[in-house]
């Protein structure tokens, strides 16, 4: 990603629509996302002015207690410091009575939330994660994130906020009397990272077409959504717009 020179009156422009309300097309994201230093300082200005016409100047945030369901997981990213190989000594899928001792310690601190992290369909991949399923009376990780989102809300009265990478829409349909919230990175919408070499080289569930349809599922059926980019996984600038 080259930069791009910039006018005063084409740069003003752009800012103005955006005070406006205006949409901004990917072109014009190009050309703020490329300013340079001299351009930076009315940048932010403008978008500290959207922000407090938009959303105040409160600052929220969300008490929640982690729960690393299973750190196996069937992609490669190669950046991922999470996920686990079967024979690493840290590898573990948690049972449900190391999912409510969890839960149950965040409570005594005063977490409101319980953010169930895990890796992607490791069944598909690994003997060990099917194992585990089975003595918990499952076939799928998706079906036992269910049942321990419903034990942590049902015994403890956190709010679960699952986040397990991409679904079908019965899977969050599954989830959704269970959770106050779901989410799932978009990360990037770059096809060029998954070439062999690059970030998401191995990676199926990171394509961005398959992460874009799991979060339409969601808009489908009214489920609040966490969502965001990654940065500095070998994108360019324009690939962040």
């Amino acid at each position: 990603g080259g930069y791009v020179q910039l006018t005063a009156t084409s740069f003003d422009e752009i800012l103005d629509r955006a005070r406006g309300g205006g949409r901004l097309s990917p072109d014009d994201g190009c050309r703020l996302i490329n300013a340079g230093a001299t351009e930076l300082a009315a940048l932010m200005a403008a978008a500290s002015q959207l922000r407090d016409e938009g959303h105040r100047r409160t600052v929220t945030y969300s008490r929640k207690v982690f729960i690393p369901l299973t750190n196996l997981c069937r992609q490669k990213c190669g950046y991922c410091t999470f996920a686990r190989g079967p024979h690493d000594p840290i590898a573990h899928t948690m049972s449900p009575d190391e999912v409510l001792a969890v839960a149950r310690a965040g409570a005594r601190q005063g977490c409101k939330e319980a953010l169930f992290s895990l890796g992607e369909r490791p069944e598909e991949t690994y003997d060990i994660v099917r194992a585990d399923l089975a003595r918990f009376g499952h076939t799928t990780m998706s079906s036992y994130l269910r049942e321990m989102c419903e034990l942590v809300l049902r015994e403890t009265g956190l709010l679960p906020h699952a986040n397990q990478g991409i679904m079908e829409r019965d899977e969050i349909a599954a989830l959704r009397p269970h959770n106050a919230s779901m989410g799932m990175m978009l990360e990037t919408m770059s096809l060029r990272l998954h070439e062999k070499g690059m970030a998401h080289w191995n990676c199926p569930g990171k394509v961005p077409a398959e992460r874009i349809r799991t979060m339409r599922y969601a808009g489908e059926l009214n489920v609040a959504w966490t969502t965001g980019i990654l940065i500095g996984i070998g994108e360019t600038r324009e690939e962040r717009v």
